[in-house]
C-alpha cells in the first residue's frame, strides 16, 4: 500500500484540483490513499474554502482519507476556535501552516500557539519549508523545540537549497519528520533516512502541483530496502495519523 502524506485538493488560483483529479492522478501513480490540504489559508478571503475541504473529504473517504485543515494563524483566538472546532471532525487529523502564505515565522507566538494546540489534539503539524524567506528549516526547529509534544512534518525537506538544515535540524528535534515531496534530490531523502531512520520521514506527492509518478521515482532512485519503503510509502503515515 502506498500513502500519499501530503497532497492537494482545491479550486483557487486559477486551479482546479478536484477530488476527482486527484483521483486521477493517484491511479496513474498506483497511490492507495492520500491525505489533503487546500491551497487556501483559512480563515482567509474565501469563505467557502472550509466548506470545500469538508466536501472533498467526505466525497471519497476510502481514498482520500484524512485532511490538514490550513489555518491562517493572523486570525488569533477565531484561528485556535477554529481548529478547536473542526478536530471533532473525523476525517481532520492535523494542522498545516504556511509561513510564506501567512507572512509569519514558525516560532512567532500566534504560530506557536496553534502548533502548541494541535499537540494538545494529537495532531502533527505540517510546515511549508523551503527556500523563501520564513519558511527555514532553523525557523521550523525552533517551533519544534518550543512545542516538544507537538509532531511536526517538514514539509518538502527544506526544498532546492536547505535539505541539508532540514535534516541537521530533525536530527536535532526529535519530534520533527521529513516529508519527501518537491525537494529535488533522491539523495537528501537517502541521506534522512539514514541519519533519521526510516520511521521519521514520510513520502508525500505535492500533486496536483507536482506528479506522483516523478515523486515515487525519487524514492526508488534514493535505493531504500524494501523496510525502508514499506515505513516511508505506508507505516508511518498510518501510525501518525491513526489510519
Amino acid at each position: 500500500m502506498i500513502i500519499d502524506s501530503y497532497a492537494h485538493c482545491d479550486v483557487r488560483f486559477g486551479w482546479e484540483h478536484t477530488p476527482e483529479v486527484v483521483l486521477k492522478m493517484m491511479a496513474q501513480a498506483n497511490i492507495d490513499k492520500a491525505v489533503i490540504t487546500t491551497y487556501a489559508d483559512i480563515p482567509g478571503d474565501d469563505p467557502t474554502t472550509l466548506e470545500r475541504f469538508i466536501e472533498a473529504l467526505e466525497k471519497y473517504p476510502d481514498k482520500i482519507v484524512a485532511g490538514f485543515i490550513r489555518i491562517n494563524p493572523w486570525y488569533g483566538r477565531k484561528a485556535e476556535e477554529l481548529v478547536e472546532e473542526v478536530s471533532k471532525h473525523p476525517y481532520i487529523k492535523g494542522l498545516k501552516l504556511h509561513p510564506v502564505s501567512c507572512l509569519m515565522r514558525p516560532n512567532d507566538p500566534p504560530v506557536l500557539s496553534l502548533v502548541k494546540k494541535a499537540g494538545e489534539l494529537g495532531w502533527p503539524v505540517y510546515f511549508h519549508s523551503g527556500d523563501e524567506p520564513m519558511s527555514m528549516p532553523t525557523q521550523i526547529g525552533k517551533s519544534a523545540k518550543a512545542c516538544p509534544e507537538t509532531k511536526i512534518i517538514m514539509g518538502h525537506t527544506g526544498g532546492f537549497f536547505y535539505w541539508r538544515d532540514a535534516i541537521k535540524n530533525a536530527r536535532k528535534y526529535s519530534n520533527i519528520y521529513c516529508e519527501t515531496s518537491a525537494t529535488p534530490f533522491a539523495n537528501a531523502i537517502r541521506k534522512a533516512v539514514d541519519i533519521l531512520g526510516p520511521e521519521r520521514v514520510m513520502f508525500g506527492s505535492d500533486m496536483p502541483a507536482m506528479h506522483p509518478t516523478v515523486e515515487l521515482n525519487k524514492i526508488e532512485a534514493a535505493g531504500l530496502t524494501e523496510d525502508e519503503k514499506q515505513l516511508v510509502l505506508c507505516d508511518n503515515a498510518k501510525l501518525m495519523l491513526g489510519l
